[in-house]
């Protein structure tokens, strides 16, 4: 699975003291901008603004396991589960400093062409890279 790092900021807690659980959301999307840049080898910005291409999430699950407190390092891991015509399944895990589970999610999101907000079909060069980090099937629980 691709990685990175993210740092858990004071405006990223509640007053409880843990974070806020739309920011869990927004951690994933940060991840995968920089898969993007990273491991697609362009920058999400660039698929935006230079391809008409965007790919909204039509469908989220999360698990939140263990709360995250100010000031930790996270590691958030993204993989792909599924990936069809237009539509291709993410998972994203958040680990905690010492390795330990926080969060997992689902998210499936869909390619579409920012003119019409229609889908189309993913492009081979990125289909072939999200071939690359494809995970392997969980087995049924």
């Amino acid at each position: 699975m691709f990685s990175t790092t993210i740092k858990v900021r004071f405006s990223d807690v509640d007053r409880a003291g843990i974070a806020y659980y739309p920011r869990m959301v927004h951690w994933f999307h940060v991840a995968f901008e920089e898969f993007w840049e990273q491991w697609v080898g362009v920058p999400y910005a660039t698929v935006l603004e230079q391809q008409n291409l965007g790919f909204p999430a039509v469908k989220l699950e999360v698990d939140f396991v263990k709360p995250t407190r100010f000031g930790e390092l996270l590691t958030v891991r993204v993989g792909l589960e599924e990936i069809g015509g237009a539509s291709s399944r993410f998972r994203y895990e958040v680990a905690g400093p010492a390795g330990e589970l926080r969060a997992r999610a689902r998210v499936t999101v869909v390619c579409v062409a920012l003119d019409t907000l229609k889908p189309r079909a993913l492009p081979d060069a990125y289909r072939a890279r999200f071939a690359a980090a494809l995970l392997p099937s969980e087995p049924p629980t």
